[in-house]
């Protein structure tokens, strides 16, 4: 868990999340869309995801990572995460984002900077990242005001070490080729004796994470990542 239960700091947390000014805003490296890593006075910071519009719906023939990621779901995420008593999602609060005076004004990414553009009167930005960071699937406030959601980016690994770990159910990503778990009947017990599951709660602390992702139809989680004191 990353917080104890009914700890009154969380609370607190979301209130700055939700209010803190906003001093710097820079694309985060990496993934296949567009994210935001916000800095506040205080030197803490969220990642900000301002994805599709909360009614937009998927098209029922795209492949299955091929949705797109919705800030709606990244809050609810968080709140259905507490309600399990898992407590292993960051905390995550919606925010009405100011697009030129919170994140472009503020900027010192000039990647993200020269992506910016005014459309029928509203400013739209698309950054760069591998698929969806273009005009088709730019961002754009209402003219300037972005509904978004900010979640809180867990420590530096130098002060909260941890380790990536592959998922044994992970998708083969392929449309041709199927993953082991789905042609090799065995393959749970397989699992059950290999490291680390092969002792200690892993395996059903894993477990845990799997029904979460279900209820959440999370369909592309690949990896995860645990402390130390967890391995």
């Amino acid at each position: 868990q990353l917080y104890p239960h009914r700890d009154p700091n969380v609370e607190l947390l979301i209130q700055q999340l939700a209010t803190h000014r906003i001093v710097s805003a820079v694309q985060k490296s990496g993934g296949t869309q567009l994210k935001l890593v916000i800095s506040f006075p205080n030197y803490g910071q969220a990642m900000l995801k301002p994805h599709e519009e909360r009614d937009e719906e998927t098209n029922s023939n795209l492949y299955y990572f091929s949705d797109f990621e919705r800030h709606n779901a990244e809050i609810a995420a968080f709140h259905l995460d507490r309600i399990l008593g898992y407590r292993r999602i960051p905390p995550a609060v919606g925010r009405l984002v100011d697009v030129v005076k919170e994140i472009k004004n503020v900027t010192t990414d000039r990647k993200l900077a020269r992506t910016f553009y005014t459309s029928l009167g509203s400013v739209c930005f698309y950054g760069q990242c591998s698929y969806y960071c273009s005009m088709e699937h730019a961002v754009c406030g209402r003219p300037t005001v972005l509904e978004a959601s900010l979640a809180v980016m867990l420590p530096d690994v130098s002060l909260a070490t941890r380790k990536s770990w592959r998922s044994p159910w992970r998708r083969s990503y392929s449309r041709s080729k199927l993953a082991k778990w789905e042609t090799q009947p065995n393959y749970c017990a397989t699992v059950k004796t290999t490291p680390p599951y092969d002792e200690g709660t892993r395996l059903v602390d894993f477990m845990d994470m799997v029904i979460l992702d279900f209820l959440m139809r999370k369909m592309n989680a690949f990896h995860y990542e645990a402390h130390p004191s967890g391995e």
